[in-house]
């Protein structure tokens, strides 16, 4: 029975979703933000399939997720059991939290001023267009501005998940993180920090999921989407379209927009059907497990002076024959890959108990930094859909970076105790 994978996948979903939903008592779970999110795409792979170019889907790839889900919720219901029993009569409100909010704000100004008058100098001096790559990774992919733009990641996290009528003026900051995000290019680098900040919101309850919700989320994901490429293939690079294939500006603008609608939806399948894909064919990749903890390989180099190893897969694969091929797989399908089952199937133990345990904790403190790097693992495993990021050191970086900004105002705090802070 061809469909037996997906009856199987969505049945576990189901169950274990409420399962978990009940444990932890919030809908926000790291199974539930992994899980939910893949099954929505695979749900779209199959609505497709055969059609818009893309060929017959392999459906015994989603064994692979409905393997791995199955060991990650093991941890979470261990340890929603003891969260459970360790609350139960005694709900915790996650809606009180004191830190030094007047410093964090400060350099959060400080670092877009920064910012904006490194983009001022690149418009001037440098011979790359903005919209190109060269422009993108001299913006905020490298040296100084690389670490402040992993400091921002956080801190943007942060002023979505504290929005409020009392301080509307957060989203400047929001707006000042998204404006240097688009003119460095990597759109997962925009859209894990503002989903991770809407997580927060949700599990905070300082907003509540309704349908309003999920089509903003949708809209204002194409939206980012559109114009992260727009930039750089429109705005980058109209001349050259012009010339190369004798348009007027406005045809090549039509082009385009149409382009860019067809590879929104190439991308949003490309995890799913690339894994696919790659499974029917037996497999591209060789087992590789430096593919996975490049992370870790890369913080060792980091003080060793060695070449850092690259977390990009050189192998492509055709989904579709009306776009571009595609080198991801998903989180779990990666695992698979480069890992071999058993490992992959060990690997998954540990993070889920480490994540499981990070979510235990700052739930039950309500600790505002223990949330802020719930967050950032919230938006890297919602994106397990299209690949695994887990490997980039960012994972690593973003935590550490935020730790130290704690630290920052823990000594700001001693030296000036009026600084200010939000108390009850």
């Amino acid at each position: 029975m061809e469909v037996l994978p997906a009856i199987v996948l969505y049945a576990e979903v189901i169950l274990f979703s409420l399962v978990d939903r009940n444990l932890w008592r919030t809908l926000y779970t790291p199974f539930n933000i992994l899980a939910i999110p893949y099954s929505v795409v695979l749900a779209l792979c199959l609505a497709i399939d055969g059609h818009m170019g893309f060929g017959e889907f392999y459906y015994p790839s989603i064994w692979v997720w409905v393997v791995g889900l199955a060991v990650f919720f093991v941890p979470s219901f261990l340890l929603g059991m003891l969260y459970n029993a360790a609350t139960r009569g005694n709900p915790v409100s996650l809606g009180v939290y004191e830190t030094d909010l007047r410093t964090l704000e400060k350099i959060t100004q400080a670092m877009l001023a920064l910012f904006a008058v490194w983009i001022l100098y690149l418009l001037l001096t440098s011979p790359f267009k903005p919209g190109s790559d060269d422009f993108g990774i001299a913006v905020a992919g490298r040296g100084l501005f690389g670490h402040l733009f992993t400091v921002l990641m956080a801190l943007c996290m942060l002023w979505i998940m504290l929005l409020d009528k009392q301080h509307k003026r957060y989203w400047w900051y929001v707006l000042g993180f998204v404006v240097v995000a688009l003119l460095y290019l990597v759109k997962s680098w925009l859209m894990v920090p503002l989903l991770g900040g809407i997580f927060l919101r949700l599990l905070t309850k300082r907003m509540h999921l309704r349908v309003k919700l999920v089509a903003g989320v949708v809209i204002g994901g194409f939206v980012f989407f559109f114009l992260s490429y727009w930039v750089t293939m429109f705005m980058a690079r109209w001349e050259w379209g012009m010339q190369r294939y004798g348009l007027t500006r406005s045809e090549y603008a039509v082009e385009t927009a149409q382009y860019i609608q067809k590879h929104f939806v190439t991308y949003l399948t490309a995890g799913v059907y690339g894994l696919s894909e790659d499974m029917s064919r037996g497999i591209v990749e060789t087992q590789d497990p430096t593919k996975i903890y490049t992370s870790l390989i890369n913080v060792a180099h980091l003080f060793t002076g060695e070449e850092m190893v690259s977390p990009i897969n050189e192998h492509y694969i055709v989904t579709t024959k009306l776009d571009n091929n595609t080198n991801v797989r998903t989180l779990m399908g990666s695992l698979y890959i480069y890992l071999g089952a058993s490992h992959a199937i060990a690997y998954l133990l540990v993070f889920s108990i480490l994540a499981h345990l990070l979510f235990f904790a700052a739930r039950q403190r309500e600790s505002l930094l223990g949330l802020v790097i719930v967050g950032w693992l919230l938006g890297n495993l919602f994106m397990g859909w299209f690949e695994f990021y887990f490997q980039h050191l960012n994972f690593i970086t973003v935590p550490l970076f935020t730790f130290a900004l704690w630290e920052i105002c823990y000594y700001v705090r001693q030296r000036f105790p009026s600084n200010g802070l939000l108390q009850k």
